[in-house]
């Protein structure tokens, strides 16, 4: 058997050439798969993040008079929206914001679970766009700490926040008794 001829011979054999292409790809499809699936998950929970501070804003906007109590179950009801995701996770604020004639606007009222309230008589900065002077606000914000349900490494651990503000819906404010 002549160099040539072997050549020639090994050039048509190609009984394992699909494994060998099939295992250099896996690797790749592996890591598309699970990247996908983590990244999805993390907008997932993003999205309940947002719809769990809406949750409070809304909730907290109807009420005329609230007290402390009211409030740690909005709070708490709301959190339960996070589900599948760790509750314990997530900070949760409600506060409602007063803008003066001038245009100087402090805090009401403000209640948290696992956060810090923000100070009564503090300042805010409110969005120019959504401050009217001489008028209450209700502002809900949010945060979660993410961490991957599966850990592959593809998505790190991640804050997700959110802020919303609503107007009081029953009356000009939402008086709160024994709030801080």
């Amino acid at each position: 058997m002549t160099p040539f001829s072997l050549a020639r011979r090994i050039a048509r054999q190609d009984g394992g050439v699909a494994l060998i292409e099939f295992a250099l790809s896996l690797p790749v499809l592996m890591l598309l798969y699970l990247g996908g699936y983590q990244l999805c998950d993390a907008l997932s929970c993003k999205r309940k993040v947002t719809i769990t501070t809406r949750a409070v804003a809304d909730l907290t906007s109807q009420f005329t008079t609230v007290a402390p109590s009211d409030l740690t179950g909005v709070m708490g009801d709301s959190a339960q929206i996070m589900t599948p995701y760790s509750a314990s996770r997530a900070s949760i604020q409600v506060s409602q914001l007063y803008t003066d004639s001038n245009g100087n606007t402090t805090v009401s009222w403000s209640m948290a679970q696992n956060a810090q309230p923000l100070a009564t008589n503090s300042v805010y900065t409110l969005p120019a766009l959504i401050k009217t002077n001489s008028s209450y606000i209700i502002v809900a914000k949010v945060v979660y700490a993410y961490k991957p349900a599966v850990s592959f490494g593809l998505v790190p651990n991640l804050t997700f926040g959110d802020t919303i503000y609503m107007n009081p819906r029953n009356s000009n404010s939402v008086t709160c008794n024994g709030c801080s």
